[in-house]
């Protein structure tokens, strides 16, 4: 009798000891919706990485799709996200892009909650003067992650060992805030290397669009453009997805994609930033303070990984005839 009650005992304490042991709780915010060339694979990559490194884990997924919605409807949803933070308490927020960043960090810096951040195109030395979250590049709050840098210097580079020297880039942006973000970012990643080189042209409607592509193409200077027209409003919203068929219609010339779903979506490629690699890179950083407790350890990164893609069909398009010798340069190739 006395053997089955320690038996029973221990049993009880057993069940007790694991059976009561708390699941951990990831919030993942998107800026984005999911269905978004530049924000899905990021959040793939980060569910992708969490999953294999940490079990029993429950991952939620909030889309604040900063895109097609006014200011005033994204503070809402930041305002709801938020709220449920506070009333469900996760291990950890894990953020993509800068919205979500932003949002984060204006309700949970410095707060217990570790936040690891992918893909912000603002420098991170931007936002540490807002917050001061690090010193040099180790943490010193709740916050690190990483950078989406666009490897401007390095698409140059490329477009020279395919062309020989090249006499201007023409950067094609909308005006909005990532549009505005993403010429900022050539502009620093550039410093002082080739901004002679850089020709710029920002737009806010189709009719923009439209003329600055003509002009482009007309232009017997400019041999490579980037497309970053991210979000037109002109009576409905207009993403990239919709826009690119009306920009690679009107400009005949090398556009630089600065990611594979650009590739995907039909511009020429180059050097990308992949989104679900840095996705993933972000997801074991999140899976590593999950394990350990330890945010200190994790320094803010740049994104390392790139790949260089080239959509042959897009060349055919162009009329660019590329060798055997610059095909090999490539690491995926698109027919």
């Amino acid at each position: 009798m006395k053997n089955f009650i320690k038996i029973s005992l221990f049993i009880f304490f057993l069940i007790l000891f694991y059976g009561c042991s708390e699941q951990k709780t990831v919030f993942i915010l998107s800026s984005y919706d999911n269905k978004d060339v530049c924000g899905q694979p990021q959040v793939e990559g980060a569910t992708d990485a969490l999953k294999k490194n940490v079990s029993d884990l429950k991952i939620q997924y909030i889309y604040l799709d900063s895109r097609r919605i006014s200011q005033q409807e994204l503070e809402k949803r930041c305002d709801d996200f938020v709220k449920s933070v506070k009333f469900q308490k996760p291990s950890l927020i894990l953020t993509t892009d800068d919205a979500a960043f932003q949002c984060a960090a204006k309700h949970f810096m410095g707060d217990k909650i570790p936040v690891v951040f992918s893909g912000i195109n603002l420098t991170p030395q931007y936002y540490n003067a807002k917050y001061h979250f690090m010193e040099g590049k180790k943490p010193i709050k709740n916050f690190t992650g990483i950078y989406e840098k666009i490897f401007i210097l390095k698409q140059i580079e490329m477009i020279e060992v395919l062309v020989g020297k090249i006499d201007k880039i023409a950067v094609l942006y909308s005006n909005d805030f990532m549009g505005n973000t993403l010429k900022e970012q050539v502009v620093y990643e550039l410093n002082k290397n080739f901004k002679d080189k850089m020709v710029f042209y920002p737009t806010s409607s189709i009719q923009e669009l439209i003329k600055a592509s003509e002009e482009i193409n007309k232009r017997k200077d400019i041999i490579a453009y980037f497309p970053f027209v991210m979000l037109i409003e002109n009576e409905k919203i207009f993403t990239i997805s919709e826009l690119a068929s009306i920009i690679t219609d009107k400009i005949k010339k090398i556009d630089l994609a600065i990611n594979r779903q650009f590739v995907e979506l039909g511009f020429f490629g180059g050097i990308c930033v992949d989104f679900y690699q840095m996705g993933y890179k972000a997801g074991e950083m999140a899976s590593y303070i999950l394990k350990t407790g330890k945010i200190s350890n994790l320094e803010v990164e740049d994104v390392d990984k790139y790949i260089r893609i080239i959509n042959l069909k897009r060349a055919r398009d162009i009329n660019f005839k590329i060798s055997e010798e610059n095909l090999s340069l490539f690491d995926e190739v698109i027919r």
